[in-house]
């Protein structure tokens, strides 16, 4: 006796509030997931690897990033950032291989970096932004990397990002930016992030950066969501405080 059966499969959405209400409810279940990424800025490229746990404010991040051909790993763990340094620069932490760097510390702003751009890789955030701020221009049903998938182009406002918007921008320079850049988004079946990207020239254009910053590129993608992932903060005495200067 043959029966209907329902094929699973990803479906795509028009509204942005509707999308996001749907990736954030199945995120919010799994939590955990491995990433790469690409970022190309000011001429440079910066490639990284890592895997996290993505829980509100308990979100926690191990990153492996390559720049300029030298590596060094990156976690997040309680609102603190902390960096392995080569063993040449250790000096600066009283000889311990990892650098902490609280949020708001002039260590962090001396290296124009804060938690909120570590956590770029964070896909909540990256969904709460298209809620806030991202209209829908287009989807499509496709394949990547051999899964279904949906595909959504997306534009991003600046000014209506607020707070999760560029953070190396101070809210006043956000909301004078009357610019928007481009977001693509690819969702599996499960309405769980597969790849996002992003273009934010037009940003740097408009925010009045010199020609050689203009290009600004990121491209993330995730896998094994729902993995057992555990990332912790490196053992207190192998930690210092950078010193900067």
């Amino acid at each position: 006796m043959w029966r209907a059966v329902r094929l699973r499969g990803p479906r795509a959405v028009r509204d942005a509030r509707e999308l996001v209400r749907a990736a954030s409810a199945k995120a919010d279940q799994v939590r955990t997931a491995r990433f790469t990424m690409t970022m190309s800025m000011a001429g440079e490229e910066i490639t990284g690897t890592g895997e996290g746990t993505f829980t509100g404010p308990d979100t926690a991040m191990a990153l492996t990033v390559t720049t300029g051909g030298r590596t060094a790993e990156m976690r997040v763990v309680d609102e603190v950032i902390y960096f392995q340094l080569p063993e040449d620069s250790r000096s600066r932490t009283g000889g311990k291989p990892w650098a902490t760097l609280p949020e708001g510390s002039e260590a962090a702003k001396s290296l124009g970096t804060s938690i909120e751009q570590a956590k770029a890789n964070n896909p909540a955030k990256t969904l709460e932004q298209v809620r806030q701020a991202g209209t829908i221009d287009r989807s499509e049903l496709t394949t990547l990397d051999g899964q279904q998938v949906s595909h959504y182009w997306v534009t991003i406002d600046v000014a209506k990002a607020g707070e999760l918007g560029l953070m190396s921008l101070s809210p006043e320079q956000r909301e004078r930016l009357t610019v928007t850049f481009p977001m693509e988004l690819w969702l599996d079946a499960d309405q769980l992030p597969v790849q996002v990207t992003q273009n934010l020239t037009s940003v740097m254009q408009a925010s009045g950066a010199p020609a050689e910053l203009l290009n600004a590129t990121t491209a993330v993608r995730y896998r094994d969501w729902g993995a057992p992932i555990t990332v912790e903060a490196p053992p207190a005495d192998q930690v210092g405080e950078l010193a900067i200067g």
